[in-house]
């Protein structure tokens, strides 16, 4: 539920509202979505889906007729492209067409990484340089970062990340760490995944967590547009929409929806470093340092979308986690002999965790609700003004 929807139902609660102006007060709050919205939504759906569609047909069309086209064909499909696309981004540049196209260029910048990673791939299919498969993902996020740094686009931002979690991937697959011993080498690579996923995830909340605190004069004048800020009185600024506690709310605010895929990456590599050990019978201290690195995620995402803010989707994401390791390391210890009892156990303990996991995050939801619902106003307090 939506601050603005819990606002009209505490005026409805509370005798401010007339029930005969809930309409013109949802409409003039946005709670439903409005024509122009629904136009905007499309618009920008349909811009994307074109721009992916357009880019992955020169990859298919050049794919199918492999045989048909000669290299220099080839290159001047693909090199022709890239330089449409980046001219349409310099003339939609200048001054006057800046703004009015931003999601434009970002999906041209967007367009150019992709095919500079289909010309690389085509240089080295066409010349069969024999080259590593690490080395194409690692050059194609290379030559790409100054793009991506230019479009600040959350999309172009996923492709370079990805880019780089494929590349260490390849690269850690072939190389062995030279300075680590190789019975360590499974449990090395994937903390360095993991390591890296979490810097990319804190970066992530620190770039989108700007935002700027809720001003209560001016939500009171979205719902008194006749009323200068000017003329507002105490008694107005007493009311309940006005309250403090929805200031200090607007830190319990969802985020970025490429945050939750970062978010997810790192639940991901994290939850795999913890249990990558009950496969293998290293040595004691990795197990022991992995496990304490997975706690220390734990801490984090608990005090990061619990105690500073509220956020169901990332305490989803550690309930998950926590589930996972412990199932399985429960299983370890339980499963030498795959003895029946031990199965049954384990499904006692997999209902038991997930209900408990469910039961917490529907207290942590009503408590979200709790906090970021006007309060009432004080009788007293109102009668002495």
């Amino acid at each position: 539920m939506s601050q603005a929807r819990r606002t009209i139902e505490q005026l409805l609660y509370q005798g401010l509202l007339p029930l005969k102006n809930t309409e013109a007060a949802a409409t003039h709050l946005e709670i439903y979505p409005s024509k122009r919205t629904w136009l905007m939504f499309f618009d920008k759906a349909l811009l994307i889906i074109g721009t992916v569609a357009l880019v992955l047909s020169l990859v298919f069309f050049i794919a199918y007729n492999w045989q048909n086209i000669g290299k220099m064909g080839k290159f001047a499909l693909v090199e022709g492209a890239l330089v449409i696309t980046i001219a349409l981004y310099v003339a939609l540049s200048f001054r006057q067409l800046r703004q009015r196209f931003q999601l434009i260029r970002q999906l041209l910048l967007l367009i150019a990484s992709i095919i500079t990673g289909s010309l690389l791939a085509l240089f080295g299919q066409v010349y069969q340089t024999g080259a590593d498969t690490w080395q194409l993902f690692f050059g194609w996020a290379l030559l790409i970062t100054p793009w991506v740094m230019i479009a600040r686009f959350s999309a172009l931002w996923l492709l370079w990340l990805g880019l780089i979690n494929a590349c260490l991937l390849l690269y850690l697959d072939v190389e062995n760490l030279q300075f680590i011993n190789h019975r360590l080498q499974n449990v090395s690579q994937v903390a360095i995944l993991a390591l890296f996923n979490f810097i990319a995830f804190y970066s992530w909340l620190i770039s989108y967590d700007n935002k700027k605190p809720f001003s209560a004069s001016k939500f009171f004048n979205r719902i008194n547009p006749k009323k200068s800020t000017a003329d507002i009185t105490d008694n107005d600024l007493k009311h309940p929409l006005n309250n403090s506690k929805i200031n200090s709310s607007q830190t319990k605010s969802s985020l970025h929806w490429s945050t939750y895929v970062v978010g997810l990456l790192s639940t991901f590599f994290m939850t795999y470093l913890a249990i990558v050990t009950v496969f293998d019978n290293g040595n004691i201290w990795a197990t022991l340092i992995a496990i304490i690195v997975w706690l220390g995620w734990c801490g984090f995402m608990f005090w990061q979308f619990y105690q500073r803010r509220i956020d169901l989707l990332m305490l989803t994401y550690l309930s998950f986690s926590i589930i996972t390791v412990v199932m399985f390391w429960v299983g370890k210890w339980l499963l030498d002999g795959f003895d029946a009892g031990g199965f049954l156990i384990l499904a006692l303990l997999l209902i038991g965790m997930s209900s408990s996991a469910v039961i917490w995050l529907r207290k942590v939801a009503r408590i979200k609700n709790d906090d970021t619902a006007p309060h009432t106003v004080i009788k007293e307090d109102s009668d002495e003004q």
